[in-house]
């Protein structure tokens, strides 16, 4: 299963300011490593989770013989569906026939025996406004811990060590 980002998200899911007011920060001298560190800390917690935190567009592809039924996307929460293509042998991409897929609670349901696809979707938050305020959290409780561990106030992590937000979002198959 290749996943690749066509459109990445715009924007991070916390702001600098709300950065700031969380960690109690009053001057900008920082916003250059604070803006770093926000971007790490959604980046980790996306890729643990599985949850794209703000919208962007992706091409999955499902690679082998594919049965009806449900195909799970690599990323969520699915918001919409915008093209299915046959991966032909040459590698090129054709349209696959209309009803090959629907968009079912946030999968992928394949309505007929396939091989090789490839899918085009949309998934992640509409804006940070919409993010869930648990996961805005943990994004603010990575930062914090991140400028911790550079001012030597906090413990380095130990290898295959979860972080505190890793604990309680994990990504789960069904």
């Amino acid at each position: 299963m290749a996943l690749e980002i066509l459109i990445p998200p715009v924007g991070e899911p916390v702001s600098l300011s709300d950065v700031r007011t969380y960690l109690r920060i009053g001057t900008q001298g920082d916003d250059a490593l604070l803006n770093l560190f926000i971007s790490a800390a959604r980046e980790a917690f996306e890729a643990r989770t599985g949850h794209a935190l703000l919208t962007r567009r992706l091409r999955q592809n499902f690679l082998g013989s594919l049965s009806p039924g449900f195909l799970i996307p690599a990323t969520g929460p699915v918001t919409a569906l915008h093209a299915v293509k046959s991966i032909l042998p040459s590698g090129t991409l054709a349209d696959a026939p209309t009803g090959t897929l629907s968009l079912i609670d946030g999968k992928f349901a394949l309505n007929q025996p396939m091989n090789d696809l490839s899918v085009e979707y949309q998934a992640g938050y509409a804006t940070s406004v919409l993010v869930p305020h648990a996961h805005r959290l943990a994004i603010l409780e990575a930062v914090a811990e991140a400028i911790a561990r550079r001012d030597g106030d906090g413990p380095v992590p130990a290898s295959g060590k979860k972080a505190l937000w890793d604990q309680f979002f994990q990504r789960i198959k069904l």
